[in-house]
């Protein structure tokens, strides 16, 4: 295709040029500057990074995770504890200052994104194209409204996205790992080993095990704060959502139609054209001689043209100078409006079809152009795209809805403080009740796992007068307002409901102290190389890949031990409190390593150094860079 076209491609991505990965957190000058908006979490050298900033970056992360995690409802209890733990916000934390460091670092070395890398990238997203695999003006203004982001910080996030992947590639074709370690790999990974187990089970020595209740006694003085029933309520709560909000949203058929009026052009496709031309190319800097025999020359071509119409993909083969379509008699395809230089477009969306052009004069010379076949404007009608309308038109107003329905809840909830019930009744909700929770959560409903939520609820004053909370979102568009109905103090276990729990607990972990000491023992004395009467299990082969049951610790002593000779033992505790001893009587070495083992596992180690090498890079500018932590306001709770 001739140079013009890549020139202009610009007005074919004017709309997408706002598109970037939904992901996106803040503009680039964010990254390198930092935001003034609150308390600051943390800082790099002087440039801070706010609480709002974190608590943006852990909204979406959460929000991320929930999306990717849906479990049963015990596992998303789990989840939403940990996602509300301070060792995830603590992760999330590093992440934005890893990615902070990273960007500030290509800004530093003058590391910058060219247009067309820009437009290309952008160009490959998918999120916003329809069903027809074009991209929908109307797709991306809901998408990009419902993540409430602004076309600056689109294009600014993928220009850091581009940065980033720029230098994970560098470290990746940085990696070498020699044939030798590959071949060693291979060859340690396909090794067999015909391994035999000896269990020595905490069981076994129970018989010796004797805890006085003297024991147990001690054991629960020493450790009162697990003995005591945490503080805990139940409470009655209202919960608002735009699902709920949708029941009272209707779009008409006047509303559909109308909005099919107002967005008409939405649901038109352009006009095309496809055309052919003869570029007699001019270099830049040509003389006027030069400029003056192109022009001779296009009008000789385009006299022979008028005598002979039928020669124009012969006359184009012998004489254009755009390589692309020259070969194609000419042909460029089809193309919208806007898409060429504006002289060519101009001529090209005049002509009628088969008609041919006077020399035009563009920069890159003189064209001679044929219009070959026109795709006229067609509408889809209103009844194909009456769904897409009314999906478009109920997810605006439900979120309207919702909004309307909020400012309600957040009203009402503070005003009628003493009960959920008028709030309930005017917003057509129901007011649920929970079992116990304690401070730290352990709802069955994860929404009352909320921090800021449990932190309300056992405040002192809701304790005490027993008031609706704040409206509270707990997830993102989900509100909440709790109060409490019934609270209990933390609670002393009397010792003599938990003697016998604790002399159980005592004695199994003395026995698994005794099979530990024993084993031992064991492995101590078949080293030395005495001859014992045990009862080992059937041999089997085992690999580091295919450990047949082998327990993982187990797996690896199995081929960290010494095999110089046979028999040889290796000995691990496992989680269950049994010591393992492993004979290891045989070894199969791999005969030969094939080319395509040597290349997965160069892409396996190669993987891995360059996560190394990342992380010491990462860790690296960190040490470089002053990086400080306020800990009081990363995790106040803790203080």
């Amino acid at each position: 295709m001739f140079d013009l076209v890549t020139k202009n491609k610009t007005l074919v991505y004017v709309v997408l040029g706002l598109i970037i990965l939904t992901f996106a957190f803040f503009g680039v000058d964010s990254y390198f500057q930092g935001t003034s908006a609150g308390p600051e979490v943390a800082t790099i050298g002087k440039n801070p990074i706010s609480e709002q900033e974190l608590a943006v970056a852990l909204r979406r992360a959460q929000d991320q995770m929930r999306e990717q995690g849906q479990q049963n409802a015990q596992q998303n209890a789990q989840m939403n504890e940990y996602l509300n733990s301070p060792e995830f916000k603590r992760s999330v934390l590093d992440e934005v200052i890893q990615r902070r460091l990273l960007l500030g670092y290509a800004a530093s070395t003058g590391m910058v994104v060219s247009a067309d890398e820009l437009r290309t990238v952008i160009a490959d997203i998918q999120a916003f194209y329809d069903a027809d695999g074009k991209f929908s003006p109307t797709r991306y203004e809901q998408l990009l409204r419902a993540q409430n982001l602004t076309p600056a910080s689109f294009e600014s996030q993928i220009k850091q996205d581009v940065i980033l992947s720029r230098i994970q590639g560098a470290m990746a074709g940085s990696a070498f790992i020699p044939d030798k370690v590959l071949q060693r790999l291979v060859r340690i990974r396909g090794q067999e080993r015909e391994v035999s187990q000896l269990l020595v089970s905490p069981s076994e020595f129970k018989s010796n095990v004797s805890v006085s209740e003297e024991d147990a006694k001690a054991y629960f003085d020493e450790n009162r704060p697990l003995f005591q029933i945490p503080e805990r309520a139940r409470v009655e709560y209202l919960m608002l959502t735009p699902e709920v909000a949708a029941a009272n949203v209707t779009v008409s058929d006047d509303d559909l139609r109308r909005a099919y009026q107002e967005r008409l052009s939405e649901f038109q496709s352009v006009e095309e054209r496809r055309a052919s031309h003869i570029l007699i190319a001019i270099a830049s800097g040509a003389t006027d001689e030069e400029k003056k025999a192109a022009r001779e020359k296009a009008d000789e071509i385009h006299q022979q043209l008028d005598d002979s119409p039928g020669r124009f993909a012969s006359l184009a083969r012998e004489h254009s100078g755009d390589p692309g379509s020259a070969e194609q008699g000419g042909d460029l395809g089809f193309f919208p409006r806007g898409l060429m230089v504006a002289e060519f477009d101009e001529a090209a969306f005049t002509l009628n079809v088969g008609q041919i052009s006077a020399p035009v004069q563009t920069q890159y010379g003189y064209h001679i152009i044929r219009v070959d076949e026109i795709k006229e404007v067609e509408t889809r009608p209103f009844a194909q795209v009456r769904n897409e309308l009314e999906d478009a038109i109920r997810k605006v107003e439900v979120q309207d809805a919702y909004l309307q329905a909020a400012q309600t809840f957040s009203d009402m909830v503070y005003t009628e403080y003493d009960s959920l019930q008028p709030t309930a009744d005017a917003l057509g909700l129901t007011v649920q009740q929970s079992d116990w929770i304690s401070p730290s959560g352990g709802a069955v409903m994860p929404v009352l796992n909320n921090p800021k939520l449990l932190e309300a609820l056992f405040s002192p004053e809701m304790l005490e007068e027993r008031r609706n909370t704040n409206a509270i979102e707990v997830e993102a568009n989900t509100l909440v307002s709790a109060r409490v109905i019934e609270h209990k103090l933390p609670t002393d276990m009397p010792f003599e409901d938990v003697a016998q729990d604790i002399i159980d607990h005592l004695g199994a972990l003395e026995a698994i102290e005794l099979a530990r000491e024993d084993g031992g023992a064991t492995l101590a004395k078949l080293n030395d190389g005495e001859q014992l009467s045990l009862k080992w299990s059937n041999p089997g082969y085992v690999t580091l890949l295919r450990r047949q049951g082998l327990h993982p610790e187990g797996a690896r002593a199995v081929f960290s031990a010494d095999t110089s000779s046979l028999p040889a033992y290796a000995g691990v505790s496992v989680d269950d409190g049994r010591y393992v001893i492993y004979r290891i009587s045989n070894i199969r070495d791999v005969e030969t390593v094939s080319d395509e083992e040597l290349e997965t596992a160069n892409r396996q180690l190669s993987q891995l150094a360059v996560q190394a090498q990342y992380a010491d890079y990462v860790a690296s500018l960190r040490e470089r860079s002053d990086v400080t932590i306020n800990e009081s306001r990363l995790n106040p709770d803790l203080q």
